[in-house]
């Protein structure tokens, strides 16, 4: 029995700024629905122009509308008084959300977003993570994905993509191969998804995916066109991926409450601070 297939898309938007500096949610929205993912984890979702009009007071409602597609939103900080952080769009059923404290004292706030998405009647775990600009942070940082608390959480019920801006120059640093460990790098399991930064001319593969032991990887690519290039200052990348017939079903998620974690239960009225969540 072939299993379900889904397509993953990865993409650092920078405030939705484009390289001359103009500010257009449009674009990145055109850009996403070309890739034409299943599921998609934004980061630096938010307002980085200068401009009066440069502001979104829900930037990740505005891309739904755009796309048509399902938002997640897990703010790590506000800039200028407005959200700004990491984001899941879906145009599959999302059960339940949660959201993962990755800060480290001294540095900017970071985060990982999680979204539990139903595909057919299996489900996966989509991890949503941007990792800090020093090498000491991101190791600290990684340590916590790959704790008890995030990654290897028994009380995850299905497999798991972890996607994001990763911040590592090269897969033979330290947090790419403590990854690696544990999960597939999509890019090693397929030639391709090479570079995404900077946009105008890739030669770092900041941007990654990785799966666990039931996806197998079909595809892995950077989207690299015109208007990719001229949407943010990373590319996006995107893979295609089968899920095992033999993966887990889903049960229900269990709402969790503890420090630097909120959880959201789909339907729910009453929201964790700082995140959205809708069906």
């Amino acid at each position: 029995m072939t299993g379900a297939r889904v397509k993953v898309m990865s993409w650092n938007v920078h405030g939705m700024v484009g390289l001359q500096g103009d500010w257009d949610p449009e674009r990145v929205a055109s850009v996403i629905l070309q890739a034409d993912a299943d599921v998609v984890g934004l980061q630096e979702v938010g307002a980085l122009g200068l401009g009066a009009g440069d502001h979104l007071p829900d930037p990740a409602g505005e891309l739904a509308a755009l796309t048509g597609l399902r938002a997640v939103y897990g703010p790590t900080l506000l800039r200028r008084g407005f959200p700004y952080g990491n984001c899941i769009l879906s145009r599959l059923p999302v059960a339940s959300t949660r959201s993962y404290d990755l800060s480290v004292r001294g540095r900017e706030p970071r985060g990982c977003l999680r979204a539990d998405v139903r595909l057919g009647d299996a489900g996966f775990h989509l991890f949503n993570c941007h990792l800090g600009l020093d090498w000491r942070e991101r190791r600290r940082q990684a340590a916590m994905l790959l704790s008890a608390d995030i990654l290897r959480d028994t009380a995850l019920q299905h497999p798991l993509v972890l996607v994001g801006d990763f911040n590592a120059w090269s897969s033979r640093s330290a947090v790419p191969r403590w990854l690696r460990r544990q999960l597939t790098d999509s890019s090693h399991a397929r030639r391709g998804g090479g570079a995404t930064f900077p946009s105008s001319f890739p030669v770092l593969r900041l941007d990654r995916a990785y799966v666990d032991r039931f996806f197998h990887v079909e595809a892995s690519e950077v989207l690299d066109t015109r208007e990719a290039r001229a949407a943010s200052d990373h590319l996006p990348l995107v893979v295609q991926l089968r899920l095992d017939p033999a993966a887990r079903r889903p049960a229900p998620a269990r709402p969790i409450e503890a420090a630097g974690v909120h959880t959201v239960l789909t339907g729910q009225q009453a929201a964790a601070p700082g995140l959205d969540a809708n069906d």
